[in-house]
């Protein structure tokens, strides 16, 4: 038996994703966030989905934490906040795929079965570029065109910023 281990801070979300995997033959625990006694000692994760941003921590150091206790554990990550270099750090350390939200639970398995091998059987998610071109131009959005004020919400350099924009232009 398949043992997934769910790390979401959203409740209703990760309740909907440990239902329909339970429904699918897994055995699921679920928790907010990854502390040590958040999952019983006698639950040995054999797949993970991990949300990248949770309350007060990153879904990366849960991520880094799971792989350092269950290192075979096929892990994904799941994200609304994709990114170039998250999803980067992701695989670093150790992710099998990063995917943006929504994402279906097909989706969801077959990121662990791997890269798909025809072009038919390709996960459907946002191309990570265009994602982030689409957040950016929300922001900005929000800010009525500043750039100085968009890109100290984004946690970037106005410089950073600019170079982004002439790169979608």
């Amino acid at each position: 038996m398949k043992h997934l281990l769910i790390v979401e801070d959203d409740a209703m979300f990760r309740e909907a994703l440990a239902q329909e995997f339970c429904e699918r033959g897994y055995q699921v625990h679920g928790c907010a966030s990854l502390q040590p006694w958040n999952v019983p000692a006698s639950f040995v994760p054999s797949h993970a989905i991990i949300d990248l941003k949770l309350h007060g921590a990153s879904g990366l150091d849960a991520l880094a934490q799971l792989k350092h206790y269950y290192p075979t554990c096929q892990t994904i990550m799941l994200t609304g906040y994709g990114s170039i270099p998250t999803a980067v750090q992701a695989m670093k350390l150790g992710a099998l795929n990063y995917i943006a939200k929504p994402a279906s639970i097909d989706d969801i398995e077959r990121a662990w079965l791997g890269p798909p091998t025809r072009t038919d059987e390709m996960i459907e998610t946002r191309n990570l570029y265009e994602h982030e071109r689409q957040h950016i131009e929300k922001i900005l959005q929000d800010f009525d065109g500043n750039i100085s004020k968009a890109a100290k919400a984004l946690g970037i350099h106005r410089q950073s910023l600019q170079r982004k924009l002439r790169k979608y232009t």
